[in-house]
């Protein structure tokens, strides 16, 4: 007990010394405050170094433990700044999700009105190549006009003279020799 109440007259003391400007640092105050009392200053001082030592460290962790709670701080706000884009990808990835599966729709419906056009075409090409009963009086006709250029152009080779004297074969025609009823 002797030495708690001394500790405790010695720590008053120096807080006097201080006050009234007869030391310039608590530690001084102290020895000074020991000096009076007659304790061991080498003792006290000792003691003194490894509270103040104590204190550095606790001073060193109080910093520590601010530069944690601010990055902590900074890193909650970038984990929400990062939370809010991410929703805001996220719906525009639904909305892109939605636009592909329109125009997908989209596609498919054009792609059924495509073939059904095109079997339309292909319909509608087999009516045109079909014979009809025009086409095939305009094709008899072409025929016919055909059937008789051929003719003459038999007619004017055969008018030709072909042999070195001169005669044609209209000339020795057998239609010529033999009658053989009305002539057209």
């Amino acid at each position: 007990m002797d030495s708690v109440e001394r500790t405790i007259r010695m720590n008053n003391l120096s807080k006097e010394l201080r006050k009234y400007g007869f030391a310039e640092s608590s530690q001084e105050a102290i020895a000074q405050a020991g000096a009076i009392y007659g304790a061991n200053t080498e003792e006290i001082n000792a003691e003194i170094e490894t509270v103040q030592l104590t204190k550095a460290q606790f001073d060193e962790i109080i910093n520590k433990m601010q530069r944690l709670w601010m990055f902590k701080n900074n890193t909650d706000e970038k984990i929400c700044a990062l939370a809010e884009q991410l929703v805001k990808v996220t719906e525009k990835l639904n909305e892109l999700i939605k636009s592909l599966s329109m125009i997908e729709m989209n596609q498919a419906v054009f792609d059924k009105k495509l073939a059904v056009l095109k079997d339309n075409v292909h319909d509608s090409f087999r009516e045109e190549t079909k014979p009809t009963k025009h086409t095939k009086q305009t094709k008899d006709h072409k025929e016919h006009v055909e059937e008789s250029l051929a003719e003459e152009e038999v007619q004017k080779k055969l008018d030709k003279p072909i042999d070195r004297n001169g005669v044609a074969p209209a000339d020795v025609s057998i239609e010529k020799i033999f009658y053989c009823g009305n002539k057209k």
